[in-house]
């Protein structure tokens, strides 16, 4: 299926590794320009020369703290100046927890900051960017499932993926007349760095091992496993592509189907 997605300039933040890399690997094998961003040099040198062997699009990696105003606003603004800018996937990594007594005040601003205000700038500056170029574009929301299906081990992330899940259906409102698609879209549990955390996390809370944790998280899922990141990005990439111009506004849980909310 020909996405229509060749030489399209796409920015995915917090792409060094976890399911942000694997998002943007996808995009370049369908011939996008991607710029890729991520705090560590050492592991966005890496990303990189991996991506520029996945397609016939330009891969560049910038050095982006998303909880930086500064440094968020200058990415965004970089890669519209040097090659336009038609898709954001607003990624950011995600927050502490403890459990809710535990939790200071610091602690909740530290989660806001960390995930809802990042994608929230991000997409801002995008959408200035797309609004005033005429030619409209797409805002991806990285937010997650526990914004819809709350557990106590999760708290801070059921917070911040609840705000960002309203925003974007919020912004979807804003973008339409300017034909700026805005979505938001809810991993559930995929085998990455976070999982092996959030395990951690509910094995100490459960008085359990992480072993017995981690196997609680999978069988909450129908399919019973954690998903494989290639096929979040691969839903990533479809939402952004020329065959789903008519989906904003919306909220997708790729989980397994672990939420059995309606």
């Amino acid at each position: 299926m020909e996405l229509g997605l060749k030489n399209k300039s796409v920015i995915v933040t917090a792409a060094s590794g976890g399911l942000g890399f694997s998002v943007a690997k996808c995009f370049a094998a369908e011939g996008a320009n991607v710029t890729v961003s991520g705090r560590n040099p050492d592991r966005l040198d890496e990303a990189v020369s991996v991506l520029e062997g996945c397609g016939s699009g330009t891969v560049k990696g910038v050095i982006c703290d998303v909880t930086s105003p500064e440094q968020s606003i200058n990415l965004v603004e970089r890669v519209a100046k040097e090659c336009g800018l038609d898709i954001i996937v607003a990624n950011s990594a995600g927050a502490d927890t403890a459990p809710f007594v535990e939790m200071s005040d610091e602690m909740w601003r530290a989660a806001a900051e960390t995930k809802v205000f990042a994608q929230i700038r991000l997409a801002r500056e995008a959408f200035k960017i797309m609004r005033d170029s005429g030619a409209g574009g797409r805002i991806l929301f990285m937010a997650g499932t526990h914004g819809r299906q709350p557990h106590a081990h999760a708290i801070t992330a059921g917070f911040s993926n609840a705000a960002l899940q309203n925003v974007s259906k919020a912004l979807a409102e804003d973008g339409g007349p300017h034909n700026i698609l805005c979505n938001a879209v809810n991993p559930g549990p995929f085998a990455t760095e976070r999982m092996v955390y959030l395990a951690e996390e509910k094995a100490r809370d459960d008085e359990i091992s992480v072993e017995e944790a981690t196997a609680i998280l999978t069988q909450e899922t129908v399919l019973k496993r954690y998903g494989d990141p290639d096929e979040l990005a691969a839903f990533v990439v479809f939402l952004a592509s020329d065959k789903a111009t008519y989906i904003t506004g919306a909220s997708f849980d790729i989980d397994g189907g672990q939420v059995k909310a309606l």
